[in-house]
């Protein structure tokens, strides 16, 4: 009878050292991966680390001057906004509902037949209406930046973004945006706003002023009737804005009239911008649901990040148990403990040191591939740099821990074969 005892005694610690092992890597991973993921300084070291600020001003400038050219109704004209509702309807019968919703998301482009299908829409939907320009050209007319923007090359658009928000200043605005979004998260606020204060304050001062003169000093030379005409409205202070470089001097004379227009247009810029509205109140009357979350994306990831705090109990509890059940002795104890954490040590440092180098495959063969061709080289490289600093961050820790827990069990492992009993 005492060994039938002892023979399950030995089956339940197996057991529950096997369901130890497994919680507390998933633990371990999940509980360090709250702590970093959910922390606003992790992302603010990441943008400072990989100098954002100062590189974002080059990086948008070249993606400016790329996108002035390109037009993706050209290829594929499901994805244009703001068409009828009754082209849409004659998109979704001829292509199909899952097809158009991929068409229209740009995760793929349509074949010959597809365009023949699209084609068709538009010719029907151009007949239909009275005026405007008919077929893909007639699209594509519509879209893009106005040409006096399009005149700007990269080091024009590089020079009026620093002069405007200089990194010092970009940084600022990020990363209080930054912890106005983790205060959303945290269920602190129930909205996410991006202040536009200090960029108001500059476009009403000299760098705003210096931000128009490169504008107006990168378009091309007037001509003389266009000479003729700024200098009369020059003269009677009722100067527009100018959209062509008339010099060096005549662009000094008229600048204060076209910075009063400006201030004008500055007035009507709101202070904050909201890029996460706050729930309709109607959300907080609805059915509740499971656990009293509302299905409420908020009140959900806080139950999450609840859960995954408390996450460490469950490998401890499946831990009391192996002691309740298998120890009788210190060496038994050493053992008990010892060998489980030392597999727990050795799966947490295999999943740590193998996840960045598969993270890099994943990016080579998956993710880098699908970036549209019209996205600079620097902005993969920028978003690939942050997600790895991110990832490096955190399996680094992770790292440390599990060699922590290696050294300590392989020391308690080894030390019971030298104790008797």
């Amino acid at each position: 009878m005492r060994q039938f005892l002892t023979g399950v005694a030995k089956f339940f610690t197996a057991v529950f050292a096997i369901l130890f092992v497994i919680t507390a890597v998933l633990a371990l991973l999940l509980f360090n991966a709250g702590q970093q993921l959910f922390n606003p300084r992790l992302y603010k070291n990441a943008l400072v680390s990989q100098n954002v600020y100062e590189r974002l001003p080059a990086v948008v400038s070249v993606m400016l001057t790329t996108s002035a050219s390109v037009n993706p109704c050209l290829q594929n004209p499901v994805v244009c906004e703001d068409i009828s509702p009754e082209l849409k309807v004659c998109y979704e019968q001829g292509l199909g509902s899952d097809r158009y919703v991929t068409l229209a998301s740009s995760q793929d482009q349509p074949n010959n037949a597809e365009k023949q299908i699209i084609q068709g829409c538009l010719d029907t939907d151009s007949r239909r209406q009275t005026s405007g320009q008919t077929g893909l050209d007639g699209i594509a007319g519509g879209m893009g930046m106005p040409q006096f923007m399009s005149n700007l090359q990269a080091s024009d658009w590089e020079n009026i973004i620093t002069t405007l928000l200089p990194p010092a200043d970009l940084q600022a605005m990020t990363e209080k945006t930054i912890d106005g979004l983790f205060a959303y998260l945290n269920g602190e606020t129930d909205s996410v706003t991006i202040s536009l204060v200090g960029l108001k304050a500059r476009l009403a001062g000299p760098p705003g002023s210096e931000a128009v003169k490169q504008l107006i000093l990168s378009q091309p030379s007037c001509t003389l009737d266009e000479l003729a005409q700024i200098s009369d409205e020059a003269k009677s202070e009722s100067a527009g804005m100018v959209l062509c470089n008339p010099g060096e001097d005549l662009t000094n004379l008229v600048l204060p009239t076209v910075q009063e227009q400006l201030n004008a247009v500055i007035t009507t810029i709101p202070d904050h911008v909201i890029i996460i509205k706050p729930a309709p109140p109607a959300a907080a009357s609805s059915n509740p649901g499971p656990l009293g979350i509302n299905n409420d994306p908020i009140r959900v990831l806080i139950l999450i990040r609840m859960i995954i705090r408390l996450s460490p109990f469950l490998p401890l509890a499946c831990l009391l148990l192996v002691t309740l059940f298998g120890v009788r002795s210190i060496k038994g104890w050493m053992r008990w403990w010892g060998i489980p954490i030392f597999i727990i040590g050795a799966i947490t440092l295999s999943i740590s040191l193998t996840s960045l180098p598969l993270f890099e495959i994943v990016w080579v063969n998956f993710a880098a591939p699908r970036i549209p061709a019209f996205i600079p080289i620097d902005i993969s490289n920028i978003s690939h740099n942050l997600v790895y600093y991110v990832a490096h961050t955190l399996m680094e820790k992770i790292v440390l821990q599990s060699v922590i827990l290696i050294v300590i069990s392989l020391a308690a492992w080894i030390g019971s074969y030298f104790i008797e009993s």
